[in-house]
């Protein structure tokens, strides 16, 4: 689409690259928000999710390198030439950040879960807007469609799947539930397992829509460790839990059932009534 916003001389400024730094920017400001609703330390929360950041972008650089050696065998050097040979995975991101924030909490004796919950919200909301970024980039393609709403991307054959663009529209849905709930109380952890299932969900129901399918394991580990930690956090029996789910669906599709019924029902009265009405029918 758009790669390349604009040029300075030899210097191109690249859209994911810039989107990159907004969605960066939309974080922090996230994680701000939250440090000071939960009157936190807002300096040491910040300092924290910067170096989380770099954590994940180090690992996300790393994993991508990993998995196309081929592109780098030659010349280490365009390990660092991101503008040149861009790339960076969300796998490597997340594992890269989690072990910084994982280190450093336990470095400065901090609550690990509460750190995390309000990285989740920071996490998400960056994604909203890195996505946007890969789809200007041309990264992440789709798979080809001849829907009316795909889009011709750079250096693929034929249109794709918009995938970038519905998966930011996803992750925003996210981001606004799980800002709802971060902003009341909650058992510290709730927010981040809640943000990996979110995830992991939304990547799960894209997944055949892509053209790299090699992310449907991750999505699928994604969804199974948020659950993990949803379940030992809130201290709740997952077969219990399921049975109420079950139970409150079932008596949902009851009412509903009923709704209905009752509505047809009347409705045939009604149209019984305007018949023997027409028929000169009269009620004693």
């Amino acid at each position: 689409m758009f790669p390349v916003l604009f040029s300075v001389g030899k210097l191109s400024v690249s859209s994911y690259g810039v989107f990159l730094a907004l969605g960066f920017l939309l974080g922090i400001f996230l994680v701000w928000r939250l440090a000071r609703a939960w009157d936190l330390d807002e300096e040491k929360i910040l300092d924290f999710t910067l170096l989380t950041f770099l954590g994940g972008l180090a690992g996300a650089r790393l994993y991508f390198v990993i998995s196309h050696l081929q592109l780098f065998m030659a010349s280490p050097l365009n390990l660092i030439l991101i503008n040149k040979f861009p790339g960076f995975s969300f796998w490597g991101g997340v594992l890269g950040g989690w072990l910084t924030l994982f280190f450093l909490t336990r470095n400065k004796r901090l609550d690990f879960w509460q750190v995390a919950d309000i990285a989740a919200v920071g996490l998400i909301g960056a994604l909203v807007l890195s996505n946007i970024g890969c789809f200007l980039g041309g990264c992440g393609v789709g798979a080809p469609s001849e829907a009316f709403f795909s889009i011709a991307m750079l250096g693929s054959i034929g249109k794709r799947w918009p995938v970038q663009i519905v998966e930011a529209l996803f992750l925003l849905a996210a981001l606004r539930l799980l800002w709802s709930q971060a902003i009341h109380f909650h058992q510290r952890g709730k927010i981040v397992s809640l943000g990996f299932i979110y995830i992991g969900i939304i990547k799960l129901i894209l997944e055949p829509f892509r053209v790299d399918h090699s992310g449907a394991f991750f999505s699928a580990v994604f969804v199974l460790l948020g659950l993990t930690i949803f379940y030992k956090v809130t201290r709740q029996n997952p077969l219990a839990h399921a049975k109420n789910v079950l139970r409150s669906l079932s008596m949902q599709n009851l009412s509903k059932s009923w709704y209905n019924q009752k509505t047809n029902i009347s409705w045939k009265v009604r149209n019984l009534k305007k018949l023997l009405k027409k028929s000169n029918v009269k009620f004693s």
